[in-house]
């Protein structure tokens, strides 16, 4: 009777963190930019891959601020979507593309002649609610929520490392910092469409603890079964 009472409990639990590690996934979603680097004064082609709606609605704009020092900047047809220049932003318009489905965005431009980060600020815009990519990390901070999607200008060609991405900051919450570029474009995020990922952490600790509670108690049941049909 002892297997079958810590099995149960093994099992239940690790249902539990599926799912719990699946929500943290979503939470932790980017608009990643490919490739993330590019040599400085360089002409290619960035595309911003899209992860996923706002709370479950269908995306229907995507609109993205230019940095400075960018030139030469054309957007890639793209079936379904219309894309038009104004100013220092250029708009995907279409779709809409469902919320569970994944998608890339891509820009043709030049580089800067000047090394450094670049950042293209994004504002998702949805059927219902719209999600703003523009937060900036101070260093040595976590990364923030929404970041704005950033590419590495480098004085010669990247390499591999540069060429790699880091890997996921899994906590949130670092201090935000407006660069003067993120200023210009502005969104309200509602309620619903902000992500509980700082509370991952968190969550998981509980069902850690539920766990040893459900497996230990299960053990101690079985041994006390144990002792009495022994008696």
């Amino acid at each position: 009777m002892k297997t079958p009472s810590i099995k149960h409990a093994f099992v239940a639990v690790a249902s539990s963190l599926i799912v719990v590690l699946a929500a943290g996934g979503v939470a932790s979603a980017h608009i990643d930019p490919d490739p993330i680097a590019m040599q400085a004064g360089t002409t290619g082609t960035a595309a911003f891959k899209v992860e996923h709606g706002c709370d479950g609605s269908p995306t229907t704009s995507m609109k993205f601020q230019i940095p400075d020092g960018v030139s030469g900047v054309a957007a890639v047809d793209k079936d379904g979507w219309t894309a038009t220049i104004a100013g220092n932003t250029l708009e995907f318009v279409g779709g809409p593309l469902a919320p569970d489905q994944e998608d890339h965005f891509d820009i043709t431009f030049t580089a800067p002649a000047e090394p450094g980060d670049i950042r293209f600020p994004v504002i998702q815009t949805c059927e219902k609610g719209e999600l703003a990519w523009i937060e900036v990390a101070a260093e040595g901070q976590a990364e923030p929520e929404h970041p704005a999607p950033t590419i590495k200008i480098t004085a010669g060609p990247p390499t591999a490392q540069e060429l790699t991405p880091a890997p996921e900051d899994a906590g949130t919450g670092g201090t935000v910092v407006a660069t003067g570029t993120e200023a210009v474009l502005t969104a309200t995020i509602a309620p619903s469409t902000t992500d509980d990922s700082s509370n991952t952490g968190t969550i998981v600790v509980v069902v850690v603890v539920v766990a040893a509670v459900l497996i230990g108690g299960g053990v101690v049941l079985a041994r006390r079964k144990g002792t009495t049909t022994g008696s």
